[in-house]
């Protein structure tokens, strides 16, 4: 789905207002993009850095995976990668600034090192704007031997586009 107002309002209102059924109705909407084999697939969220999960309570992401994977009955594990260096929000940033600033921030949880190798990959992520936090992601993956890894996201953000949501939060 394109990033709009629409979809935008939906995110928003599942990430800043709280509104968690939201991930629910995400989830709805993916899940008839999932391959057929559901042989060796794991779903995963893109982490958040604790501090952000402390002042945000939760990972909107992991709450969208938990959702797929009740529909569609594959594994949800939510601790495969961590984010273990903050980032700034990316609202706002170019390109290579994004990827600066994602660079070297994830990794593959200790407790799960040599343990993806081989699997199917679905990461969730949130809203797909310039790639740098799913490329982050799917690059440690596969170095840890993943088979292959594909991006599930509500909305995505078009090249060429600077879209920026006209009623943010409103009503949430």
């Amino acid at each position: 789905m394109k990033y709009d107002d629409v979809s935008a309002q939906v995110v928003l209102r599942l990430k800043y207002g709280g509104k968690i059924g939201l991930a629910r109705v995400i989830a709805r909407q993916m899940v008839r993009h999932l391959p057929d084999d559901h042989a060796d697939l794991i779903i995963t969220p893109v982490p958040l850095h604790w501090t952000r999960m402390w002042s945000r309570t939760f990972n909107q992401s992991a709450f969208i995976g938990q959702e797929l994977a009740a529909l569609s009955g594959i594994p949800f594990v939510p601790d495969i990668l961590v984010r273990h260096k903050r980032t700034p929000i990316m609202r706002g940033l170019d390109v290579r600034r994004r990827k600066k600033a994602v660079g070297g921030a994830f990794a593959v949880n200790p407790k799960w090192r040599g343990r993806v190798k081989g699997f199917r990959i679905i990461l969730i992520d949130d809203v797909f704007t310039t790639g740098a936090t799913s490329d982050g992601c799917v690059s440690v993956l596969k170095r840890n031997g993943a088979s292959w890894v594909q991006i599930f996201c509500w909305a995505r953000a078009l090249r060429g586009t600077n879209h920026r949501p006209t009623s943010i939060l409103r009503d949430a």
